[in-house]
């Protein structure tokens, strides 16, 4: 394959970085209000905000909408989709990187943490194998474009670890010091517990799902139970290790009870990914811990596995930040789905959840609010009935969309 030296779109881009730019004629949403107002660019910064129309001849109208700060995404399986479209389809993973890219900057998401799974979470060696040699080739891929400049959107990498596997830990151990590595999940995905309290529940949708015998059902769930009590707590001590040694943020995963977040707490857990009850994720927020939940639980009204509804944790105070988890458009929908009944937060907080929080939880102090000195990440949308469409993305000051 032959890659070009020098990408059209990294000169592109350094030539308009040295520009000054101009918005103006949208809402600006800002960290506690809103207003009509102009954001003036300068060398990828923001070097003003005012209110009011801009008088300069040169400043792009928006004319009307909002402009928000680009969103920031913690937890996505989109990239894991173009590269894995089908069991045993193992696609070009240049191209799987490029066309999510595209996807995620379409739903104004300009930095984007690409989740990838390390482990089974379902005991089927097919699929294991499927996702364990698509680990390196995207991990590879996305290092290419970056370096070529081909990606619009930041990506980082957020290793999502099954702590009930064997090999997870020899699986994480080459990609640890990898600079693009920037989160790291400890999850259990066996049933009894968290995501899957009713094992019989449980063991008759991996019969559908998967179309495993009621033999190999019983087998495979029982195994999976012992691996969780068994290795699970090995593996989860010995991941979370090699992550605070380099200084790596660490999340846990369907936090069930108190207990789970208090233990993950104690072990330097700093972000609940999908705690499944209230009282986790009460229990998360008293003791500091941030809490994320799927946009698509917000936008649909309830979790897809019957899980607590993030609306519900919104509302009472207990939900920081929204991730697209499956679909990348959810996350600007899902925001604006907060300001309205019965949650009401605010437009500037809950834009804060999809762009200012995860930016924070992460060490990204430079980026998610439009403020002198961030970076010009920054989303243009308009509302079509309920539905925020983009219209508009710039990153560092770059129009990429």
């Amino acid at each position: 394959m032959l890659l070009e030296s020098k990408s059209p779109l990294r000169s592109q881009a350094a030539k308009h970085q040295a520009e000054e730019l101009t918005l103006t004629g949208a809402r600006l949403v800002l960290a506690d209000e809103t207003f009509e107002g102009t954001v003036h660019i300068k060398d990828g910064l923001i070097s003003d905000v005012s209110a009011g129309r801009s008088s300069v001849p040169a400043a792009v109208d928006l004319e009307g909408g909002y402009l928000s700060p680009g969103l920031v995404d913690l937890h996505t399986d989109n990239v894991e989709k173009h590269a894995l479209p089908r069991t045993g389809v193992i696609w070009n993973p240049l191209s799987a990187v490029a066309a999510h890219d595209a996807v995620v900057m379409a739903a104004g998401i300009t930095t984007v943490f690409d989740s990838l799974s390390l482990g089974s979470m379902t005991r089927d060696s097919t699929k294991k194998s499927d996702r364990a040699r698509i680990v390196p080739l995207i991990v590879d891929a996305i290092g290419t474009a970056r370096d070529l400049g081909l990606l619009r959107a930041d990506h980082f990498l957020h290793l999502r670890c099954e702590i009930t596997d064997e090999d997870v830990v020899s699986a994480f151990e080459p990609h640890a010091d990898n600079p693009l590595v920037k989160l790291v999940s400890v999850m259990d995905h066996a049933p009894g517990h968290r995501q899957s309290p009713q094992v019989d529940r449980f063991r008759a949708m991996q019969i559908r799902d998967y179309g495993w015998s009621e033999e190999d059902a019983d087998r495979r769930v029982a195994e999976w139970i012992e691996a969780s009590r068994t290795i699970g707590p090995r593996n989860q001590a010995s991941i979370i290790a090699l992550a605070r040694a380099r200084q790596l943020p660490i999340a846990s995963h369907d936090d069930e009870t108190p207990d789970h977040v208090r233990d993950a707490h104690g072990a330097g857990v700093t972000i609940s990914e999908f705690p499944t009850t209230q009282t986790a994720a009460e229990t998360a927020h008293s003791l500091g811990i941030r809490v994320l939940m799927g946009a698509p639980n917000v936008v649909r009204g309830l979790s897809h596995s019957g899980n607590v509804s993030a609306r519900e944790l919104a509302t009472t105070g207990h939900l920081n930040i929204l991730a697209s988890d499956y679909v990348p458009a959810s996350m600007l929908h899902g925001a604006l789905q907060l300001t309205r009944n019965p949650v009401g937060l605010s437009l500037p907080k809950a834009i804060a959840a999809v762009s200012l929080n995860p930016a924070l939880a992460t060490g990204l102090a430079d980026r998610g609010a439009i403020k002198i000195g961030a970076r010009a990440d920054l989303c243009h949308f308009i509302e079509v009935g309920d539905v925020p469409l983009v219209r508009g993305v710039w990153k560092e000051g770059i129009a990429v969309f």
